[in-house]
């Protein structure tokens, strides 16, 4: 956690520079953090998101309230089994003058389907009905969650004479201009877009990857919006003059996986009683305060109430309880040294291990330090692990050690399994390693809950199935441990109109945000 020193001096410089004005500039600047894109195969994202979502657009789109509204698609049907039938909107044109056409959507879901999705395609998946009309075709025969997944942006429609990595070429209200690898990524209004024109003439993401950083280049008149605001700045920067915070409605979560499948020499978290410890050890509203400064919710499962309602009701969850907590380790045969407040059985210690030096963990800084003291609290000792990379964290997590893994997930679809069936349902694997998040997680009841849900097309009759899911992976099996509903935040200068934040952060469309100037 910072220090109070270096708030205070943070502060002391935003003060100075709160009399800065706003640079002249071509056109509206916004703060993101660090370049993630892709630019090659696949799996290639320049033009997906997480930030110009709309160079590239979806057959169906993603509203704030987590309704389906019609996209490149003017209406569809299901027209037999879990076949869905699209009917694409005439006369809109991709960037380069071309038309979309159905051969067009079959190209980019094929590519979805090589890159892998929420949705379970090959390349046989869309077939081409004419010109204007595509079938979609799941590969799972009982999944019918089709169209409330395709709000996604990784199933953006491209214009085959593209490059979807490094030149895509879409028909959103944006278009690219230019890209420089971690520095900045410009996107320019689409004067022949078949909608609503964009109010902005120009949009310069510029990639700043430390939060701090990114506030002072606000306050100094260098960007005239940032997301992925610092949450220990929030509540300063809210009482600031010329500027706005803008919040949404929380559709992500952070969560603690607790790793049971494991074939390593620490698998102390097999132990049921000693994952429901974890959570009852968990203080939630303590956390919310310390590290998203009041700004986030307490969460009981994975599924925020933004997106599908109060499923919280229907599932018992955590409260702080630390005396619980030490009773279901005592229980579960630990002796407590009260001199050393440590636990141990069998001559071993009871330590568990955190990963709290690889993303999202390092994006929602102080939460690793946080659980550490209030775990160690009831006599769980802690080990923080640090990874460099990305292939560090796989390779270890494939040697299958007993470990915790901070996750922050969204809701980016309309589909109330979206996260639940993608990282939890055991016969879905990922790469090599085989059933990689199946570690986490292995349960015959919570599968069929699942099954239920992605066998519907009704909304209503999946949310019930997910509530049965968390029931079981968050009360029965504890399995993992909710933390947080966390909105989306923005921090935006005077000058700047129309922002309005989407609760899934990727879906965001920037149509509305315009400078002072603009056209």
């Amino acid at each position: 956690m910072p220090s109070r020193g270096f708030k205070y001096n943070l502060i002391t410089v935003l003060l100075v520079l709160v009399t800065v004005g706003v640079a002249q500039r071509d056109g509206l600047v916004i703060g993101i953090p660090q370049d993630q894109y892709r630019l090659e195969g696949d799996r290639a994202n320049l033009g997906v998101y997480p930030f110009n979502v709309n160079i590239t657009e979806t057959l169906v789109q993603l509203t704030p309230d987590f309704d389906i509204a019609p996209g490149l698609a003017e209406r569809w049907e299901n027209v037999e089994g879990n076949t869905w039938r699209f009917y694409l909107r005439q006369g809109v044109k991709f960037h380069d003058g071309t038309d979309l056409t159905a051969e067009a959507v079959k190209f980019s879901l094929d590519r979805a389907a090589r890159a892998g999705g929420s949705i379970p395609l090959d390349e046989s998946s869309a077939q081409i009905v004419d010109t204007y009309t595509v079938d979609i075709t799941p590969t799972l025969d009982f999944f019918n969650r089709v169209v409330d997944n395709l709000v996604h942006p990784l199933y953006g429609i491209y214009a085959p004479s593209g490059d979807p990595g490094s030149n895509p070429v879409g028909t959103g209200p944006f278009k690219l201009d230019s890209y420089q690898r971690n520095e900045q990524l410009v996107v320019v209004r689409n004067p022949d877009y078949w909608g609503e024109p964009a109010k902005a003439d120009k949009i310069t993401f510029k990639f700043i990857p430390e939060g701090g950083t990114r506030a002072l280049a606000l306050q100094a008149g260098d960007v005239d919006l940032i997301t992925s605001v610092p949450k220990e700045m929030i509540g300063f920067i809210a009482n600031l003059p010329n500027l706005a915070v803008y919040e949404s409605a929380p559709a992500s979560y952070v969560a603690l996986y607790l790793v049971t499948q494991t074939q390593g020499d620490n698998d102390v978290l097999k132990e049921v009683n000693l994952r429901k410890a974890i959570n009852l050890a968990i203080n939630r509203q303590e956390i919310v305060e310390a590290v998203w400064g009041g700004y986030a919710l307490p969460a009981k499962t994975l599924i925020p109430p933004a997106a599908f309602g109060a499923i919280d009701e229907r599932v018992v969850g955590y409260d702080y309880d630390p005396e619980a907590a030490k009773a279901l380790i005592a229980e579960a045969g630990w002796t407590l040294d009260e001199a050393e407040n440590t636990w141990s059985k069998d001559g071993e210690v009871l330590e568990v291990r955190l990963v709290a030096g690889f993303p999202p963990a390092r994006l929602i800084a102080p939460l690793p330090e946080v659980l550490k003291g209030q775990l160690e609290a009831v006599g769980i000792q802690v080990e923080l692990l640090e990874y460099n990379d990305i292939g560090a964290f796989y390779d270890r997590m494939a040697a299958g050690d007993s470990e915790i893994f901070i996750e922050q997930g969204s809701y980016n679809t309309a589909d109330p399994s979206f996260i639940p069936y993608n990282l939890f349902w055991s016969p879905n694997t990922w790469g090599e390693a085989g059933e990689f998040y199946s570690w986490f997680f292995v349960n015959d009841a919570y599968d069929q809950a699942i099954e239920a849900a992605i066998s519907t097309a009704d909304q209503a009759t999946s949310v019930d199935a997910m509530v049965k899911a968390m029931q079981i992976q968050v009360d029965e099996y504890a399995g993992v441990a909710p933390i947080a509903y966390v909105p989306q935040i923005y921090v935006a200068n005077s000058k700047v109109s129309g922002v309005a934040p989407h609760p899934s952060g990727v879906n965001q469309r920037w149509t509305e945000v315009s400078l002072e100037g603009d056209n």
